[in-house]
């Protein structure tokens, strides 16, 4: 059955509240009824959807300082993931691609979830992009959802490399 929407002044719902049974009819329903056409064969009103949003006033509880891995210790494993991805990539692939490299100091916060679904570490790769386009290490251009290095991002890659070396004791 095809289903149509219409706009009705608060009168009209009113009585259609007035007509329909608490929790079990939907307005279609009570027009139905109010119309003798008897009950619908399927449900034509739609669940409504659930928002992931927050509401207003209520905030996650945010992590103690020290329990994440720093948001500075994002950018050498997303400018590695691109340059081993081949340069772009789309950023789900990038964002996969960085979780192996970060593995040993990822904890129990950086898994927890953000009021959106997705777990911390993910939305600090994704900043990490974000940083990386304002200092120009990856291009800002680039289509929708696609993580591009630039030249600069290139050779800030191999600086990283470079004093990473120069830290390991040998």
């Amino acid at each position: 059955m095809k289903t149509h929407w219409i706009e009705v002044d608060d009168e009209v719902i009113g009585v259609i509240r007035r007509a329909a049974e608490a929790f079990t009819d939907s307005p279609n329903d009570a027009l139905r009824k109010m119309f003798e056409l008897g009950p619908a064969a399927l449900s034509t009103c739609a669940e409504r959807p659930i928002s992931r949003r927050p509401r207003p006033g209520w905030r996650k509880s945010r992590a103690a300082d020290g329990e994440l891995v720093p948001q500075s210790e994002y950018e050498l494993p997303v400018l590695r993931a691109l340059s081993q991805l081949g340069g772009a990539a789309p950023a789900w692939q990038v964002v996969e691609a960085v979780k192996p490299m970060l593995a040993d100091r990822l904890g129990a916060a950086d898994f927890g979830r953000m009021a959106n679904g997705e777990e911390r570490w993910e939305n600090r790769a994704r900043f990490a992009r974000l940083r990386a386009v304002e200092r120009g290490f990856l291009r800002s251009d680039s289509r929708r959802g696609i993580w591009e290095l630039t030249d600069e991002g290139i050779a800030r890659l191999g600086e990283l490399e470079a004093d990473q070396q120069k830290a390991r004791p040998e």
